[in-house]
Parts: C-alpha cells; structure tokens; sequence
C-alpha cells in the first residue's frame, strides 16, 4: 500500500475512532475492536446450541482494518496475507474472551457477533455462519469491505474487477460459553508455601 494513503488512512481511523463506541481490545496488539450492543437481527443458533435473540446483548466484533493494513505493508504474497490473518485472530480471541471474562455485564451478554467477507475457515475456531439480508445497510457494508480489500490485499484492485456482485456477507457468531470455554486462558493456581 502507498505509504501516504496508509498515513492518511491512520489519521482518518483515529478519528473514526473518536466518533463511535468502538473500543479497543488491546491497542496495536487485537485485530478486533468492539461495540457492546443489543441485537436486532433474525435468532442465531451457535454451535453448542445456544440462541441469540432480538434485544440480547451482544459484542459486536470489528476487524480493525487499518491495524491489519499496516501489518500486511509490504507484503506481496495473497497466501501470506491470508495466514498472516488467521494467526492474527488466533492470537487475539485469547485476549477477547479475557476482555468479555472481565466486564461487568459478562453474565448478560449472549455472545459475539461479526459481519464479514472472511467467513471461510472460521467454523474450526468455533463460530457459527449465516446470510445477512441485504439491505441498504448491508449493500454500504459490502462496499466498504471490497473497499478493504482493494487497499489491504496484495492484488486487491484485481479482485475488486472479479468479486461477484451478488456475493452475500456472512454473519459470523459465539456464544458467550463457546468462547470461554475454549480460548479463556485460567491463570495457574498460586503456588502454597514451602517449608
């Protein structure tokens, strides 16, 4: 990527940042960033079986584009990129069930939630997937992430001319349990005294 619109791009974020309820998970160190919000969508049946319903709340997970753009500087191979994704996410779902473990509505909140183009490989890591409906909201989201991608990927602007326009995003979702369960990292027990 330019490095003048990368820095144009930061500026921007940072500003963005400000004017949402967008909060970091660890600054410079998660790929996601979070809203914490009340669902509004059709009921979602996660993995372990679990539903998440209208007016539950939820956190609703943002890949942080312009962090993931600077780490993807340079970077020229689309394999690379695509692995260099997945151990971001890995290394930050750790972090997020530690986060959620934490806040004070943690018994409230049903699960996390995602919209997404990144949707393939995602079950094995625990989430759920489905179709959004495509509305107005939906058709601008789309547009901003085929936008992502034209600034992020490596031969981003030939993608752009091959996406299909029909494509659907995908909803990606956890429960609350499900994502506890497998990435809450438990602090080893304090060791007794010793005589």
């Amino acid at each position: 990527m330019n490095t003048g619109i990368l820095i144009l791009w930061g500026i921007w974020d940072e500003l963005y940042q400000r004017c949402t309820r967008l909060q970091y998970i660890e600054k410079g160190n998660n790929i996601f960033r979070i809203v914490r919000m009340r669902y509004h969508g059709e009921p979602l049946v996660t993995s372990d079986h679990r539903v998440i319903s209208k007016g539950d709340l939820i956190l609703k997970l943002h890949i942080h584009n312009y962090y993931f753009a600077t780490l993807c500087s340079g970077v020229k191979d689309d394999l690379r990129v695509s692995l260099l994704l997945r151990q971001q996410i890995m290394r930050s779902l750790p972090q997020l069930a530690s986060y959620l473990n934490a806040m004070e509505e943690r018994d409230e909140i049903k699960g996390i939630v995602g919209t997404t183009t990144l949707s393939k490989g995602v079950t094995p890591l625990g989430f759920s997937i489905s179709d959004v409906p495509m509305s107005w909201f939906f058709r601008y989201k789309r547009w901003y992430l085929k936008l992502m991608v034209r600034f992020i990927h490596p031969d981003g602007k030939r993608r752009m001319k091959t996406w299909n326009q029909d494509e659907p995003l995908k909803r990606v979702y956890m429960s609350k349990e499900e994502l506890l369960r497998r990435y809450l990292v438990q602090q080893p027990e304090p060791a007794g005294d010793t005589v």
